[in-house]
């Protein structure tokens, strides 16, 4: 009885903190008392998916479960690819490095013609644009993995030649990274259980993301690397990939980098960030706060938008994008290889003809 009761306590109040899962849940939101939500029953099935979501020590339970299934079965979340020396990687990944998301000349033309519409019209009200491609795992790290990609064309390789070609400043991650790695890095640029740039990755790409805002003629608050702690815990977005199995045990043990930043007190300027989870890292190293002005806001891939900070998520509508894009002095576009089949995210739909 006791137990019970537990039960039914934490799962209306949770009075005890429990971990949540890692990753997206879908839960079918219902409009309206239509009768045909009852009669398919996605009325019935959408509260038992919920009253099972707020079970009081599911998240628990499920990595209990999850870790069975690892231990006992090797079945884990097939999303999660493990590979050689204890790199992980993202299934998702994989496709845009092999061309199986390519979406084919005519689309990326027509996407690129937008977004020089775009960019004209920002630089008719005197705005600068800056494109940053965030590296992609499946690429600098290919041979910790068994896989095979025949050659065939990608976005990532149509649409850098042909911004390059009509003169946009990009910011091309994945040929620095290409690059650094080859030069043997003092710490990773990619931890083992991450999909995205480790920390330090993150740190030094904003050190190109400077210099390519300085050739737009757009003066960012200098920086310098004031201290840098050594840790064999990941943490953050260098464990996401652990994270996303959901799993009892702990990250394994890998030598990572976390820098801290010291900016001097000069003009930041206001800037609106469209892009994608990868930019989530400049937060976390306080790049964001510390390169561009306190009103500078962050659209997470042109749906919702953050602030100084990312704890509170806020819906956008068209009147904010238009209101925030107007009082900026710059937009930058970040995307990774996945998101470029999105080129802009919809951003370019405000300056349609």
């Amino acid at each position: 009885m006791a137990l019970f009761m537990l039960l039914l306590v934490q799962s209306a109040f949770h009075p005890i903190k429990v971990i949540q899962l890692a990753g997206a849940e879908h839960i079918t939101e219902l409009k309206g008392q239509k009768l045909d939500y009852w009669i398919d029953r996605t009325a019935q099935n959408s509260i038992e998916h919920q009253a099972k979501s707020s079970f009081g020590f599911r998240p628990a339970l499920v990595r209990f479960m999850n870790q069975l299934r690892l231990t006992l079965l090797d079945e884990h979340n097939s999303n999660v690819l493990f590979g050689e020396d204890g790199y992980y990687f993202e299934e998702g990944y994989r496709s845009s490095v092999c061309g199986l998301d390519f979406i084919g000349e005519e689309a990326i033309d027509a996407k690129v013609d937008s977004l020089d519409h775009f960019r004209n019209q920002l630089l008719l009200e005197g705005k600068k644009l800056v494109i940053l491609i965030a590296p992609n795992k499946w690429r600098t790290h290919r041979n910790k993995i068994d896989w095979e990609c025949k050659p065939k064309m990608t976005n990532y390789e149509m649409i850098v030649d042909k911004l390059k070609h009509r003169g946009y400043s990009i910011c091309d991650e994945i040929d620095l990274f290409r690059y650094e790695r080859s030069q043997r890095p003092p710490h990773p640029l990619h931890s083992k259980q991450g999909t995205h740039w480790s920390i330090f990755g993150a740190a030094l790409s904003a050190d190109h993301l400077w210099m390519t805002f300085a050739q737009e003629g757009v003066n960012l608050p200098e920086f310098t690397i004031e201290n840098e702690e050594i840790d064999s815990v990941p943490r953050n977005i260098d464990k996401d990939l652990h994270d996303l199995l959901n799993i009892m045990a702990s990250p394994k043990k890998e030598r990572l980098a976390y820098p801290e930043f010291k900016f001097n007190q000069a003009y930041k300027p206001r800037v609106t960030v469209i892009g994608d989870s990868y930019y989530q890292s400049y937060y976390y190293l306080g790049l964001h706060q510390g390169l561009f002005s306190m009103d500078s806001k962050y659209f997470y891939y042109n749906k919702s938008y953050y602030g100084e900070n990312l704890e509170q998520k806020e819906a956008l509508t068209d009147e904010i994008r238009r209101q925030e894009i107007e009082a900026s002095d710059a937009v930058l576009l970040v995307m990774s290889e996945p998101s470029l089949k999105w080129l802009g995210y919809g951003i370019f739909n405000l300056y349609a003809n």
